[in-house]
């Protein structure tokens, strides 16, 4: 499978305050590396560890590296798509990024998205609404999970 990994996966690695979470990371992050799926990112992933201050930043950005993950272009299309997310308020047009990770694993048609942001993309309900925005448009679906629900944890 093709899987989007959106930021909140390899900032989890560095929670002290969640540590089964970072634990199921880690696990996560080994499993990906043995196995035959492919992973993908994109400058919004960068953009956002970029926000972060140093020390984080460059362990964030270790981390990122360490997923070996395929770069993917944020493109006129996933613009499109994104704004049309945000049109149909699926969640508050400040969080944008949120739709921009959707957007392009959706545009570049991955198979996955894996998130740990449970208030904004993992969750059952902005699963629903964003397939109806890509069912409208004539995109295909999209599966949101976290990094326990992908080890079947």
């Amino acid at each position: 499978m093709k899987l989007y990994i959106e930021t909140s996966v390899p900032n989890m690695l560095l929670h002290d305050d969640a540590p089964d979470k970072k634990r199921i990371t880690r696990l996560f992050v080994e499993w990906l590396k043995l196995s035959a799926h492919e992973p993908f990112i994109s400058p919004v992933l960068t953009k956002e560890i970029s926000k972060t201050r140093s020390p984080r930043r460059e362990l964030l950005e270790k981390a990122v590296l360490e997923l070996q993950a395929a770069m993917l272009d944020v493109t006129p299309e996933v613009e499109i798509l994104t704004r049309q997310y945000t049109e149909a308020r699926i969640i508050p047009a400040r969080f944008r990024d949120d739709l921009l990770h959707v957007a392009v694993a959706v545009c570049y048609r991955l198979d996955m998205i894996v998130s740990w942001n449970m208030k904004h993309l993992a969750n059952p309900n902005k699963v629903a609404l964003i397939n109806a925005v890509n069912r409208q448009q004539g995109r295909p679906l999209m599966r949101i999970h976290t990094p326990r629900e992908m080890l079947g944890l």
